[in-house]
Formats: structure tokens, sequence, C-alpha cells
């Protein structure tokens, strides 16, 4: 099955579409002009339809043909600039995080998967970084990078969302709690946190009827003596559950941790120093790929996944436009 890979170039104000070959090569073969710098994006694979949020406060929904190609469907004016997309289950809304403006916005998707107005905003979320729904539990959980704490909220079926019973948990402080991984088939959330090096491990579950959210681990994105500072950016996990990856975007390294199966704590493994200022990365629905771009380089560099251990052979790097701040791995039919 033929890949394609996605990547938004902020300064270049361009969105680069790359083929992906089974050997690992890469083509360009498509940039698509946003006329403003373009920040976050994210696919609905069923839909064929990629969304990119814009510094300008607008949405953007492009077609993705048979190709990988990207066409413009539509474009929204939205109240505040997007840093995060998710998506609920049914991908019937859309939340947009605002780092900037502090706050989480919802917007219904139309049968075609378009963006409408929004229905809600939850406004006094200092640093809103990322949105991510558990589908097990039906909530969305929001990082407050600037608070040191996640929110929490129930998605109702009218896409109104409203408080848990627990509401929030908190990080250790000054540790800024950026992006949020939810393990495949476990009950477990990890949360990479920006300003302190580290990723903590989070076990939801019920109790008395209602949704808890409890530490169990607190790790460092390396294994070497505890440094000062610290610029965590990205962390995710294969689909396999075995593998978790995050980068570090001072000290330009993308580190491998084994995840316990016993417990799903993670055991660090090994760091590879990597392009400068990894910010983004992604996996392939194959376990098979992962890309990673570097915002200061204006490079990306792919490597093979060991299937076995994990580890990360470098294949290829590649020269992209200015600032690529997110990049995708689209799968077609």
């Amino acid at each position: 099955m033929k890949r394609v890979v996605y990547i938004a170039n902020s300064d270049s104000k361009k969105i680069e579409v790359w083929s992906l070959y089974d050997n690992g090569d890469m083509n360009l073969i498509q940039k698509v002009e946003t006329y403003s710098e373009v920040q976050p994006i994210n696919i609905i694979q069923n839909k064929k339809l990629l969304y990119a949020g814009l510094s300008n406060n607008e949405i953007i929904t492009y077609k993705i043909d048979l190709n990988g190609l990207l066409t413009q469907a539509s474009k929204i004016a939205f109240p505040a600039k997007a840093n995060f997309f998710s998506f609920d289950q049914n991908k019937k809304f859309l939340f947009c995080s605002s780092y900037h403006s502090n706050s989480l916005i919802v917007s219904p998707l139309d049968i075609d998967g378009i963006p409408q107005n929004p229905i809600q905003i939850i406004c006094d979320i200092k640093g809103c970084h990322a949105a991510k729904i558990n589908y097990k539990y039906n909530i969305l959980c929001i990082t407050a990078l600037k608070e040191d704490c996640i929110y929490l909220y129930y998605l109702t079926d009218c896409g109104i969302l409203k408080d848990t019973e627990q509401k929030i948990f908190y990080t250790l402080k000054q540790s800024g709690p950026r992006h949020i991984t939810f393990h495949p088939n476990q009950n477990i959330i990890y949360i990479i946190n920006e300003l302190s090096g580290t990723i903590d491990v989070w076990k939801i579950y019920y109790k008395n009827n209602s949704i808890q959210v409890k530490n169990i681990q607190n790790v460092h994105i390396t294994n070497k003596t505890v440094l000062q500072n610290y610029w965590s950016a990205d962390i995710h996990i294969t689909s396999c559950g075995r593998f978790l990856y995050a980068t570090d975007r001072l000290l330009n390294i993308i580190s491998l941790f084994y995840i316990n199966p016993n417990n799903n704590k993670i055991i660090f493994f090994k760091s590879y120093k990597t392009v400068d200022q990894p910010r983004s990365f992604c996996i392939d629905s194959k376990d098979q790929y992962l890309i990673v771009a570097g915002e200061k380089s204006n490079t990306f560099i792919i490597y093979n996944i060991i299937q076995k251990t994990g580890e990360l052979k470098k294949v290829n790097i590649y020269h992209t436009g200015n600032r690529p701040i997110w990049i995708l791995i689209h799968q077609l039919d």
C-alpha cells in the first residue's frame, strides 16, 4: 500500500507532499502554498481530508486524492491561532488547542468533514498546548503547559465538553506538560514535559463509578545526569504498544524507551543524535518507519524501526522547506 508524508513548513508557508516507498526512499511530489504560516496539521483517514491551522487564525481543509495530492476544499476563520488538532472517535468534532490564546475550541464537522463555527470555547487554560480524547473513557485530556496540569472533560453526544469528577491532575512543578499519547490497548496515558525533560506515566481507571487518573512513573528523557535545561517536544508509541519515542529540541535527540508489558512503565534504552531542533516526528501504521523533522536544520531523517528491538536505523536524510514544525505519514488505500 502506498504511503505519503505531509510536512508543514511554517516559515515557507507551504505544505510539502512526499511519496514514501516500501524501500524507504522518498520523493517530493507537491508543494501547497498556504499564504500564511502553517502550524498544526492532522488527517481524518476515512474521509481523506487534511486540516491545516494557519497563523492568521484560519483553518484550511484539503481533500486528499488517490495519489495523496492536496486540493483545497474549504477555509474558515477561527477565534484563535491553532497549535494542535484532534478529533473524537466518530470524527464529528474537531478540538483545537490554542497556546497563544490559552483556550480550547470545539468545532462540529459537517457530513463531509468540513469544520463549522465553534460551539464551545473553554478559556483560561494557560499554555493550552495539546488536546487528545481517550476513546475508551470518552474524556478529553488537555495539557496546560503554564499551569503544570492536565484538564479532563467528558465529551457529550452534542459535542459540548463537561467537567469530569476529577477535573484536573497535576504534574510536578515547572515541568510544563506538552504532548500526550495513549497506550494502544492499555489504560495508560504518557505525557512529555517540555521544561523538565521528563515523561509522566499515568494510569486511568474507574473508582466508585467515576474516572480517576493516577501517576505511576516519572522518568527523564535521557539516562545521563539531570541537566538544568530541557526543551522536550514530541512523543509517540508504536501501534504494537512495545516502544515509546520522545524528542528534545535543546539536546537534539530522540530517545527510545521499552514499555514493560507487566505494568506499562517505561524503561530507557537509548538516545540518538538527530536533526537540529526535532520538534515533530511520526510513525507509520505498520511500525516500519519513523520520520523526524528538524525545525532548525530544515531537514528530516527517515529511520527504519528494527522490529525486534525498536532501535532506529537511519535510511536517508532529505531537505525540506523553512521551519518544518509538523510531519504526518498517511496510508493511501
